[in-house]
């Protein structure tokens, strides 16, 4: 931020034709085609899915949950076997004869029963223990972002400030293997915030 703001305090000559580095401009201008530190927070919020939007639709699906009921669903099936006989007595005179029965008629009874129950807890629609709980769990992911975006902040600006170092002071090839090095390394911390983002980027700038 600080530096931001001297740098626009400076006056802002056009940029040496002959591509001589004369004025702070000049220098920071070699960079142009790399994404600035905003495009970076923002692939950072979006690799995360941190960002206001995501929060926002988290808080409004919460508010909802409460609105679909408990289901409970309820299913029986009966199956009756169901005969009609005559009885028939071989010999009405004949206490001991035994009697047949003719079977007439039979049948199977078949029942099935569905049964589905709707349950609202009213007190749930006021303020649910679900809303509650994201409520809290994205305070808990703001402090994270934050403490996420400051550090990526402080990896950027040091990066640019190696690559004007660089730039200034090339050093010997020991000091230019260091600093590439170092490049290297703080390349690949902003790419494990933004999902490779960044590094994509850069490419995409190199090729156009």
């Amino acid at each position: 931020m600080i530096l931001a703001a001297l740098l626009l305090a400076l006056p802002s000559p056009a940029y040496a034709a002959d591509g001589e580095l004369r004025t702070v401009q000049d220098v920071l201008a070699r960079f142009d085609d790399e994404p600035d530190v905003s495009a970076v927070q923002e692939m950072v919020l979006t690799y995360s899915k941190t960002d206001q939007r995501h929060v926002e639709a988290w808080l409004a699906a919460s508010k909802s949950a409460a609105l679909l009921p408990q289901l409970q669903f309820k299913y029986n099936y009966a199956n009756g076997l169901d005969n009609d006989f005559d009885y028939l007595v071989i010999d009405s005179t004949d206490p001991t004869s035994d009697a047949t029965a003719d079977l007439t008629g039979s049948g199977v009874d078949i029942d099935h029963k569905f049964e589905v129950k709707a349950k609202w807890d009213l007190n749930e629609l006021v303020m649910s223990s679900e809303r509650i709980r994201v409520i809290s769990e994205t305070q808990d992911i703001v402090k994270l972002r934050d403490k996420v975006l400051e550090e990526v902040n402080r990896l950027y600006f040091e990066r640019r400030r190696l690559q004007v170092d660089m730039l200034l002071n090339p050093g010997d090839m020991k000091a230019q293997l260091k600093n590439e090095l170092r490049l290297q390394e703080l390349t690949a911390q902003l790419d494990a915030y933004t999902g490779g983002r960044f590094s994509a980027a850069l490419a995409g700038a190199k090729r156009k």
